[in-house]
């Protein structure tokens, strides 16, 4: 298992040279395992009815809130939640145009989650969600070029609760739009700007929360030091709905 470990991390060390969001910032990642878990149990989900729902919730929800915990951030943490809540259809809609919405045989759900193999996998699944949510959303155009006007109008209309974001935006905007443009030009399968944009205003908004707006300084410290090493943890890629044994 060591070596396997050290494989990936080596692997995942050569691709940050060429992917501009390399899945190195713990807390980041956990906000991407929720997406992850999220869109891909919507491709499992093969009955509609509200009881049926019902009762596949009760028998997976334990389970995932152990898996993936979400972070406790240092500031908008309504703000991000309610995005998530209104964004998690259009999350959906990309994993089933990117994954697919046929089922995987039996067999493929046993594929060792933590190998090199599914982790990249995931990662780039990942990456392609990201691409196709950042365009739905107006966000980057076909090449993956960000537009600057649109992400302005986001950002006004996602923190409008938050008064104390307009003081930072211009800056914040001026440098998650150089990142998802130099990023745009280390395309591989799927663009990955629209993930480094996505990072970026993640990161940026938790570094600039100003001090009235920190509930627990101690809390935030430390999660703010999660974000600036980024790569000091290496959370576990979000294991597939189908590996829980059957």
């Amino acid at each position: 298992m060591n070596n396997i470990v050290n494989v990936c991390i080596s692997v995942t060390a050569a691709l940050c040279l060429v992917m501009a969001y390399d899945f190195q910032d713990a807390a980041f990642n956990q906000y991407l395992a929720l997406e992850h878990e999220d869109g891909y149990n919507s491709l499992y989900d093969n009955s509609f009815h509200p009881r049926n729902r019902r009762d596949e919730d009760a028998v997976n929800d334990d389970k995932c809130k152990r898996r993936h915990r979400r972070p406790a951030l240092c500031c908008a943490e309504n703000t991000f939640e309610e995005r998530h809540d209104r964004e998690k259809e259009l999350y959906r809609t990309c994993f089933k145009e990117v994954i697919g919405v046929e089922k995987p045989e039996k067999h493929e759900h046993r594929r060792d989650p933590f190998s090199c193999e599914e982790a990249e996998k995931r990662k780039n699944d990942m990456m392609c969600v990201m691409q196709c949510v950042a365009q739905k959303k107006g966000l980057i155009d076909d090449e993956g070029n960000p537009k600057e006007n649109e992400i302005n109008n986001f950002l006004k209309e996602t923190m409008d609760k938050e008064p104390w974001f307009e003081s930072v935006r211009e800056k914040l905007v001026n440098t998650c739009i150089t990142e998802a443009k130099n990023s745009a030009r280390n395309q591989s399968t799927c663009n990955p700007s629209g993930a480094s944009l996505k990072h970026c205003l993640f990161r940026e908004i938790q570094l600039s929360c100003p001090d009235d707006q920190i509930k627990d300084r101690r809390s935030c410290d430390r999660f703010q030091e999660k974000i600036r090493q980024g790569v000091t943890k290496f959370d576990p890629v979000p294991a597939h709905p189908g590996d829980n044994g059957d």
